[in-house]
């Protein structure tokens, strides 16, 4: 028998099938269970692992000084539950953007796990969004890899982020000479004043006068040159 090439109907024979992404396969929400008294999530890799692990077993990131968000607020943690596992995508966007604006370091985690994860384009935009906002710049590397994200929208908050890390992380030299040319256009008037009435000034005013009185001497000691050839002439006779 020959090949039948009769595709089936209505399926384009033509289309390209492409089933290999830049990022992992989302996860559905409901494939999001997520101890936080048990587990943790690493900021840099979204990986998740054990509460008391203070490094990263798949990137090996220091994570000592970030609390877990298992051991933060009640409220933080219930709304992390919320944003991974409620199925409404708008419910889920709220949530993140609620834990972005709560939570400090600890939430780092569960917004990268977000970026990585959730099905939905909004969310992750959301996500990249909040970490932007939180300025980190261990954030860096998870919006790096945001930017090979499938969705434009995600892709575009990923490069707004890390314009917002870079601008609040500047090194402190370009931070120092900033400040030194704000404050040198006053500091140099005061100095110069401070110059002109410093001590040398005030002993090169006392000398002027000094200077004046000797001076007005000179002409009076003529006439007394006059009367002393005159008593030598009286003690002579």
């Amino acid at each position: 028998m020959g090949r039948n090439y009769n595709p089936p109907p209505g399926e384009n024979p033509y289309r390209i099938r492409n089933t290999t992404t830049n990022t992992p396969k989302p996860v559905k929400p409901k494939d999001n269970p997520i101890d936080f008294q048990l587990n943790r999530i690493c900021p840099i890799c979204g990986k998740v692992i054990k509460i008391n692990h203070n490094f990263c077993k798949f990137c090996g990131v220091d994570l000592s000084s970030i609390i877990p968000l298992g051991d933060s607020d009640k409220t933080l943690i219930e709304l992390a539950k919320t944003a991974l596992t409620d199925p409404n995508a708008d419910v889920r966007r709220d949530a993140v953007d609620t834990i972005g604006d709560l939570g400090e370091s600890e939430v780092l985690g569960i917004l990268t796990y977000i970026l990585l994860n959730d099905v939905d384009a909004l969310v992750r935009k959301e996500a990249a969004d909040e970490l932007g906002n939180k300025h980190n710049p261990i954030s860096i590397d998870i919006l790096t890899k945001a930017l090979k994200d499938r969705s434009p929208i995600v892709r575009k908050e990923a490069i707004e982020g890390l314009k917002k890390i870079k601008k609040m992380n500047k090194p402190k030299e370009q931070l120092e000479k900033r400040v030194e040319k704000k404050i040198e256009p006053e500091i140099f008037p005061e100095t110069e004043e401070i110059k002109d009435e410093g001590p040398e000034a005030e002993e090169s005013k006392d000398e002027e006068p000094e200077i004046e009185e000797f001076k007005d001497e000179k002409p009076e000691e003529q006439p007394l040159k006059e009367i002393e050839p005159e008593d030598n002439d009286f003690y002579s006779l």
